[in-house]
């Protein structure tokens, strides 16, 4: 019932109502009170109904506002005929002369005249209010409809940044695991490089020195000993450039493929592999290389990086020892595989191993190599290790150096 304004209207009726009491109390109509209470109670009645009339004339045609207003007055004045009609007999509400002796058609017109004075009053305020409703309405209706078109367009440059914001984290993501990959492909390359420099050391020595130990022997004119000295050169040199191609050949795949491969690798195959390398090297210091391992034994790594690993133990070992045996085995211990590898000690401790480590003076040693140790080959060793999830530790007992390798995968035990 909002949309009628029934308060407006009350009070419409009332002020009407009322501003015709003085007339009718001046026409002597007060000395009936019953009369004229009834008859004004009537004409506010009348009042209200002219009121809800011209709203629903307002609402209920279809039509121009200018037929629109025509209909609410012809309402008007037929709502003051009947209300007199109805209530004539009870009250005398007529606030002139009385006209009940008038002929019918001019009583007609006088009560049309006097609702049509009524609607005059009502119709135009009803309706200046309601096109100044409607025009707010429509203002309202447009202004929700920007609003509610500004939020879809929100919602949607939402949905577009949110699209963008995840590609561009999953470009950046991409971007941070090329990176990553770059990294570790250069760390690896890097290690592979330094392993190759320092692994062709030692071999490259004794060839220098057997050269020359050769033409030494060439120049007194010991063939058969020069002949043998030569044979051992060609094997060095043999097994050094077969070293070089492995190392070659991973760092290669390194760059094509970009990942760290690992296999199955037989533990007592590529240490006599590496034991070759090493051959005439022992030999010449006179020592010997003792292999116990399974000959099952495999380890899940990869197979490149574990023989770098290898190949620079077996070389620390082999500079410290002089006529004594290296030895080589394995154990299992809490379902983990322990690789030794042990040499006699020196008299002072391998390089790499710092001499605040040794405990006690006992001669008793341990480290797990951080990064202050001295030897390339063993913070090779170090770096590989922790990249191929191998646990690693070097200590002296009894007379010996051993290097522990723990593997946490292994098979053929």
């Amino acid at each position: 019932m909002k949309k009628y304004n029934l308060q407006l209207g009350a009070l419409m009726a009332t002020v009407v109502t009322l501003s015709i009491v003085p007339v009718r109390l001046a026409e002597g109509q007060g000395a009936n009170l019953v009369s004229l209470i009834g008859s004004e109670i009537v004409i506010w009645l009348m009042c209200m109904a002219t009121w809800l009339s011209s709203y629903q004339t307002y609402y209920k045609f279809n039509l121009v506002k200018w037929k629109k207003i025509a209909i609410a007055l012809l309402l008007c004045a037929a709502i003051s005929n009947l209300f007199f009609l109805a209530s004539f007999r009870m009250f005398d509400d007529y606030p002139l002369k009385s006209v009940r002796e008038l002929p019918l058609w001019i009583l007609t017109i006088r009560l049309s005249l006097r609702g049509l004075l009524l609607g005059l009053i009502m119709v135009p305020i009803i309706f200046l209010l309601e096109t100044e409703r409607e025009r707010q309405m429509e203002a309202l209706k447009r202004e929700r409809d920007r609003a509610a078109e500004a939020e879809q367009q929100k919602h949607v440059l939402e949905m577009l940044v949110s699209e963008r914001t995840a590609e561009l984290e999953e470009t950046l993501s991409f971007l941070s695991e090329s990176q990553e990959e770059l990294d570790h492909q250069v760390y690896l390359l890097t290690r592979v490089v330094a392993s190759i420099a320092h692994d062709v050391q030692a071999p490259l020595q004794f060839i220098i020195a057997a050269a020359k130990h050769t033409g030494n022997l060439i120049d007194s004119r010991q063939w058969e000993q020069a002949t043998e000295y030569n044979q051992q050169i060609e094997i060095s040199l043999g097994n050094t450039a077969m070293l070089m191609q492995n190392l070659l050949e991973f760092a290669r795949g390194q760059i094509h493929k970009g990942a760290l491969h690992s296999a199955h690798v037989n533990l007592a195959a590529i240490m006599r592999e590496k034991g070759r390398l090493f051959e005439q090297i022992l030999d010449s210091a006179g020592n010997a290389l003792h292999i116990s391992l399974n000959e099952n034994l495999t380890v899940h790594t990869n197979a490149h990086l574990l023989g770098v690993i290898l190949h620079n133990l077996l070389d620390n070992a082999a500079k410290h020892t002089r006529n004594g045996e290296i030895a080589i085995s394995g154990n299992v211990v809490d379902d983990r595989l322990y690789l030794h590898i042990q040499n006699p000690v020196a008299t002072e401790l391998p390089v790499g191993i710092p001499q605040t480590d040794r405990l006690n003076g006992a001669g008793k040693y341990f480290t797990h190599l951080g990064g202050d140790g001295n030897g390339l080959g063993l913070i090779l060793v170090r770096d590989i290790a922790a990249l191929l999830n191998i646990d690693f530790a070097i200590e002296a007992v009894s007379g010996k150096v051993v290097a522990k390798m723990i593997f946490p995968e292994f098979s053929g035990s």
